[in-house]
């Protein structure tokens, strides 16, 4: 059974994969927008329709020869290490290779359409071998042709007296239509962004559309939104709803905006799940008969670590204490609920 020290680092990791993910993207987003030379931007998150009608939504959708060629971004923030999972995985990207509609226009129709899947560089291998094997099965001999491809990211971090951090693109497997394209991401080092241009991206937005770790999404609310509805400088205990923290979180993180249509950046779903998890942790707790509110102390932490590291760390603490209850035989424990504190108001006080 894996050690708390082992699930706490794991917890961190997933967070910090998923963060990075969403650099990646904006940083592939940028480039576009910069080099139009090299493929002309269309959306994020773009709505493709297959001729029956069935929408396909990848993450970053672009073309190239004169608009006469699609390109598609798929970004996987983490691949699954069962090989069954990973393999219905890479199995339901084909449906990015089936001709497609609606690219900029609903009458416009594509040549080719190529597929760039992208992933940490932890999870390439896997995905490569996995690829390598499904590419002998006729329905997925697409994955064995031009058109198709792998490209891995890699991240360093800063140290200090060290090197900048910088993020890495770099060709793994496959290759796509576009000579310029394989031009850039086969050059030496890859396709390189410098440390003032991740800073930016990393501020520019929050989510992709794939779903983040919980530990993410809490530590978003808690950074960025929850800490908004304080009104006092003393913690206090708040009657919030969750579509408060929805519309606030809207606010926050605005949509990504696309050629014919714009998305949401975070789910209202996540939202709710992340709020289940502070409260299994006890660091918030329902109101009595009243749905979807939530009784939380602001601030809800008070510690000088980086929030993710205290978060995974009480996630590890709790996953390792109900296996223990769970091999005993014993009830899940209860959610423990926040402590009181000197005031406790509806946060609907403060709105009028």
């Amino acid at each position: 059974m894996p050690n708390a020290s082992s699930l706490e680092q794991n917890c961190v990791r997933d967070y910090r994969k998923y963060s990075d993910t969403v650099a990646v993207s904006c940083a592939i987003y940028s480039y576009l927008m910069k080099h139009p030379d090299m493929a002309k931007f269309v959306g994020i998150e773009h709505r493709l329709q297959n001729h029956q009608g069935t929408p396909a939504t990848p993450d970053i959708v672009a073309t190239f020869d004169d608009d006469r060629r699609g390109l598609i971004f798929e970004l996987k923030w983490s691949l699954p290490s069962d090989e069954k999972l990973l393999e219905q995985e890479i199995k339901e990207l084909r449906k990015y290779v089936a001709p497609l509609s609606h690219w900029r226009r609903p009458s416009d129709k594509m040549e080719t359409q190529d597929l760039i899947l992208i992933c940490h560089i932890d999870d390439a291998p896997r995905a490569v071998e996995m690829v390598r094997r499904l590419a002998k099965e006729t329905a997925q001999s697409y994955l064995a042709k031009e058109g198709f491809a792998i490209w891995s990211w890699t991240i360093t971090s800063a140290k200090k007296g060290e090197r900048k951090e910088e993020l890495r693109l770099l060709p793994i497997y496959g290759k796509t239509h576009s000579q310029k394209i394989e031009q850039l991401i086969n050059q030496a080092g890859g396709l390189l962004f410098p440390e003032d241009v991740l800073t930016f991206l990393r501020f520019t937005f929050t989510f992709v559309r794939e779903k983040p770790p919980l530990q993410y999404t809490m530590t978003v609310l808690i950074q960025n939104i929850l800490s908004t509805f304080q009104r006092n400088p003393e913690r206090e205990l708040y009657d919030v709803h969750i579509d408060m923290i929805y519309e606030r979180a809207k606010s926050f993180f605005p949509s990504w905006h696309e050629y014919d249509a714009a998305t949401i950046q975070i789910k209202r779903k996540w939202i709710g799940e992340a709020l289940e998890k502070l409260c299994e942790l006890g660091l918030c707790g329902r109101v009595p008969d009243k749905d979807d509110w939530w009784k939380i102390p602001i601030p809800i932490l008070r510690t000088k670590k980086a929030v993710q590291e205290v978060l995974c760390m009480k996630i590890a603490k709790a996953h390792l204490k109900h296996t223990k209850f769970k091999r005993r035989g014993r009830p899940r424990l209860s959610a423990v609920h926040p402590k009181a504190t000197r005031k406790d108001k509806p946060i609907t006080d403060f709105l009028s």
